[in-house]
């Protein structure tokens, strides 16, 4: 078998893995940068951050097609309806979320919204084979469980409606997440010249929802404007570029389980600052949504392995 240059093989491989990989540290980051911002209301912190990110694209962008016109070419137009859909992606993953860590302990709600890697493998499975295995639904359930333990055990607070709100925000940011991620996947990888147009309509959507949902700020925080556009320019920049690449180019099962270090990468960011506890229930709760995505995206033959262990009589007997 012929092998392919080792340029094509870096390309396929680590340079998607590691722009995942780098998207993960600073959607890490996210909480601990939310907690600088203050009172500011989640959605006008989301436009700001999505307007930070729609001015950078826009520079990139003509800076990549005047160096390099040809990537310019070759990529399916954006539709309409296609941005349309990813702007809204975008404005639930950020918006939902930001509701959420206003809402609820950040931990807690990072690790529930972060159960959408397990969502987004086991929808790719549906839409490619048309079947779900059984080691899917076995991650699933852990996981679930594992959801169940964050948000049953808070710590010192009881489980209020305020908070409930907070983890269904979380979980509706993890449902956007797994849309706009399919939405990558499915229509073929977007042009330079796209991201502006996605960004500034998520951005003007965002603002839309602030008008209508949220006190309108008559007052300017330069401390919130400014951490809210390095949200933009980083966790909601240059980290969704990088993940929309590694979807596009790199395998799904395994680009999407790469993300459940994000939740990893926040509750160390929000230990080391003080800003949660380390309790037995978090760090249990975290490894079964985390071990429950990690079940969930092995192949067949793992699944083998571990029917294996089973004896064979009782192997016979179950269904």
């Amino acid at each position: 078998m012929q092998n392919r240059p080792l340029s094509n093989r870096i390309s396929t491989g680590w340079i998607p893995l590691g722009a995942a990989g780098a998207a993960v540290v600073l959607w890490g980051c996210l909480p601990a940068l939310r907690l600088m911002i203050g009172d500011q209301p989640p959605f006008l912190t989301a436009t700001i951050a999505l307007v930070a990110a729609a001015v950078m694209e826009t520079l990139r962008s003509w800076v990549v097609v005047l160096r390099h016109p040809e990537l310019d070419t070759g990529h399916r137009p954006l539709s309409f309806g296609r941005g349309l859909g990813l702007a809204l992606g975008l404005i639930g993953a950020i918006g939902f979320y930001f509701i959420g860590l206003d809402r609820a302990p950040a931990a807690q709600v990072t690790l529930i919204t972060y159960v959408w890697p397990l969502m987004f493998v086991m929808a790719s499975e549906v839409l490619d084979t048309g079947r779900l295995r059984a080691l899917a639904i076995c991650g699933g359930a852990v996981a679930f469980l594992g959801s169940a333990v964050l948000i049953l055990g808070t710590g010192s607070g009881a489980v209020t409606a305020d908070r409930v709100m907070g983890y269904a925000a979380g979980l509706l940011s993890g449902l956007s997440w797994v849309v706009y991620s399919l939405m990558l996947k499915r229509g073929g990888q977007l042009g330079p010249d796209a991201w502006p147009r996605i960004f500034t309509l998520a951005a003007v959507g965002a603002g839309l929802c602030h008008f209508a949902l949220e006190p309108v700020a008559l007052t300017f925080d330069p401390r919130g404007f400014a951490v809210a556009a390095a949200i933009g320019l980083g966790p909601y920049g240059i980290a969704f570029i990088a993940w929309a690449y590694g979807v596009a180019k790199g395998p799904s099962r395994t680009v999407g389980t790469m993300a459940y270090g994000v939740p990893v990468v926040a509750t160390a960011l929000l230990a080391s600052i003080g800003a949660t506890e380390l309790t037995w229930k978090l760090l249990l709760g975290a490894t079964l949504v985390m071990g429950g995505i990690v079940i969930a995206s092995r192949n067949d033959e793992f699944g083998m392995r571990l029917l294996s262990l089973i004896p064979r009589r009782l192997r016979r007997t179950a269904p």
